[in-house]
């Protein structure tokens, strides 16, 4: 299974996604990790933390072609900026089994993923994968709302607010929510542990209750 971790900008998918691996990882799961951004962020904590799963480079627009997806395992692809690197971005989701959308409940964010200016609404990225992909269908997609201020839950604030404006714009959004704490915004090239009791644990738990994970 290829899980690909996107966003338009910068919008704390990296710290996500190297979280996100290690909680699946303390749930049981084989994780294999696929650092797919110019940045190599991904890459180059799974090697300071001592990540306990692999972490490989591809960056390439021929992501769908190069890389034998391995069976049993969950696979975790931290994807370029779309705005910066469309190309790598469309490879990614002709072969993405679930793409999680990263962004914080700000106006900016929500501008750069549904009214760009000089960009392509997030939407219609990943939409315009589906003629590649065997079913003709797009990716499934889920919002996972981060960077969130620790005093607004999912159903309060500016959180409750772009939760739900996405929602109306027929995004599906996540339940769970990652607030902007230390424990997460100053742990790159840290070993990370605890995963499992985190936030990102509690993700988990959601995405097996929701069928998104096997």
């Amino acid at each position: 299974m290829l899980i690909v971790n996107a966003s338009p900008r910068t919008m704390g998918k990296t710290t996500d996604t190297a979280w996100f691996g290690h909680a699946l990882q303390e749930h049981g799961y084989d994780v294999e990790g696929f650092d797919a951004d110019h940045s190599q962020q991904f890459r180059a904590w799974s090697l300071a933390g001592k990540f306990t799963f692999p972490v490989h480079l591809n960056a390439s627009s021929r992501f769908h072609e190069e890389v034998e997806l391995p069976e049993g395992k969950i696979s975790l692809a931290d994807c370029g900026h779309s705005e910066n690197h469309p190309a790598v971005t469309d490879s990614l989701f002709k072969v993405a089994d679930l793409v999680i959308l990263h962004m914080s409940p700000t106006r900016a964010d929500w501008l750069r993923v549904e009214k760009p200016v000089a960009d392509t609404p997030f939407s219609d990225i990943v939409k315009r994968s589906s003629v590649f992909r065997p079913d003709g269908k797009p990716p499934t997609t889920w919002v996972l709302l981060n960077r969130c201020s620790p005093n607004s839950p999912r159903d309060k604030g500016m959180t409750k607010y772009y939760a739900e404006r996405m929602e109306r714009a027929k995004w599906n959004v996540f339940d769970t929510v990652i607030p902007n704490v230390g424990q997460y915004a100053h742990s790159m090239n840290f070993p990370i542990t605890g995963a499992k009791d985190s936030h990102f644990g509690d993700l988990v738990v959601e995405m097996k209750e929701k069928g998104l994970l096997p």
